[in-house]
């Protein structure tokens, strides 16, 4: 079965380049709009959900559609389809969830070109497939637009292209490539990784021989933490100089955008540090808690415990650090598996098996005690034990005390992952 990854690239800076790809993604807009405008009609009247091929009728009988190539105009209504059946089941389990919505006028929205509406040359090149009506419009001479993309990080040999969308950003585009990628060969032989997933503890790891690892998520939490504070009081000054009109402004949208690059960057460091952890200990298999639900109640609401608490659980990008170790583990042949964690962290101790839970203790939030074998351990490491057990179906943990007591705790610098020494 192929597997698939991203690359991203970004456009090299001409002016016809960036006119004709602006024109483009505002005509994207449009067509969105009118999709997305029958897909609520007919939710209103029929109560059905519509499918992207459904959309597909009002978006190329409009007016722009010969702005763009008729695959890539398809590909606004393949997306507003596919939002709207992605709320219908969301919906299903959280009566919050709210239908989506219209994209702002000013908005350029992305082009996406599927393999008849885009080819990668020779050279590096990539060329596009053009409307008619754009090129009559900016008095365009060749059917073709070829764009010369500066690639973040380099393209695998095994790549095939599959799609490209051009991606608009504050003042140039980014070009997105969705590359097929063989089946990996998957490692037999090796040792199995179990990981306890948190927020203090993003990844708290342990293999086979009972070698364990701790990454502390302070770093994180507090990069977080300082940025909706900053945010905080920028809203404010806004709402007060504008009598409580606007909630939102330019610079509340670049200390957004500066965050997310900064947390983005401290988890792509931490599942980098973790894969290679587990190619240095010749690991065939980690093992993940499966995180269906994990930040929402029966009834679809949000978990709650403490404000401060709550906040960061809520923002903490768990889903986001998994993804990113499913694809670099596979780089390597190891495969990522999830399984029910429940009852791990408090219900079971690690080190005897007792399940009774009144003689089993959560002093605080790191601290584990059983009363029947009179174990102490850190909280997060019993869970990831028993994680380790419930899928390697052992009744009790096999690792020495001794390497259980010294755990290599690893903490984020702002570059770098480093074992505390």
């Amino acid at each position: 079965m192929p597997r698939y990854e991203c690359r991203v690239a970004r456009i090299a800076p001409s002016i016809t380049t960036h006119w004709m790809l602006s024109r483009m993604a505002w005509v994207a807009t449009k067509l969105y709009n009118t999709a997305m405008w029958n897909a609520r009609e007919t939710w209103d009247k029929t109560g059905k959900i519509p499918t992207g091929f459904e959309l597909h009728k009002p978006v190329l009988a409009s007016d722009y559609r010969e702005y763009l190539h008729t695959h890539t105009a398809q590909k606004c209504a393949d997306m507003v389809g596919r939002s709207f059946r992605s709320w219908f089941k969301l919906r299903k389990q959280d009566k919050t969830a709210h239908p989506p919505g219209f994209r702002p006028k000013e908005r350029l929205s992305t082009c996406t070109f599927t393999l008849a509406g885009f080819k990668v040359e020779s050279d590096g090149r990539i060329r596009l497939s053009i409307g008619k009506k754009l090129r009559e419009e900016l008095s365009y001479p060749d059917q073709f637009l070829w764009v010369k993309p500066v690639w973040n990080t380099p393209l695998p040999l095994d790549g095939k292209f599959q799609e490209v969308e051009i991606v608009p950003r504050e003042g140039f585009f980014e070009l997105h490539a969705k590359l097929e990628l063989p089946e990996p060969i998957w490692r037999t032989e090796g040792q199995v990784m179990a990981v306890d997933l948190g927020m203090r503890n993003p990844i708290v790891s342990m293999s086979e021989d009972g070698q364990t690892d701790i990454f502390k998520g302070g770093g994180i939490l507090q990069t977080l933490h300082y940025w909706n504070k900053e945010k905080a009081r920028v809203q404010s000054e806004v709402m007060e100089r504008s009598d409580g009109k606007k909630k939102w402004s330019h610079a509340l949208s670049r200390m957004a955008q500066k965050a997310a690059r900064q947390v983005k960057h401290a988890l792509h460091g931490l599942s980098s540090a973790f894969v290679e952890l587990c190619r240095q200990r010749d690991v065939k298999e980690v093992v993940v808690g499966d995180l269906k639900g994990i930040k929402k109640e029966p009834d679809g609401t949000g978990k709650n415990w403490r404000d401060k608490s709550s906040q960061n659980w809520q923002q903490f990008p768990t889903r986001e650090l998994v993804a990113q170790c499913g694809y670099k583990l596979a780089r390597l042949g190891i495969r990522l598996k999830e399984q029910d964690e429940r009852g791990t962290s408090r219900g079971r101790c690690s080190l005897c098996g007792c399940t009774d839970r009144k003689k089993l203790h959560r002093v605080h939030r790191g601290l584990f005690l059983c009363e029947n074998c009179g174990g102490i351990q850190n909280a997060d490491v019993n869970g990831v034990r028993n994680q380790q057990a419930r899928y390697l179906r052992r009744e009790n943990a096999q690792s020495s005390s001794g390497l259980l007591a010294r755990p290599a705790v690893h903490r984020w610098d702002g570059h770098l992952w480093k074992v505390a020494t």
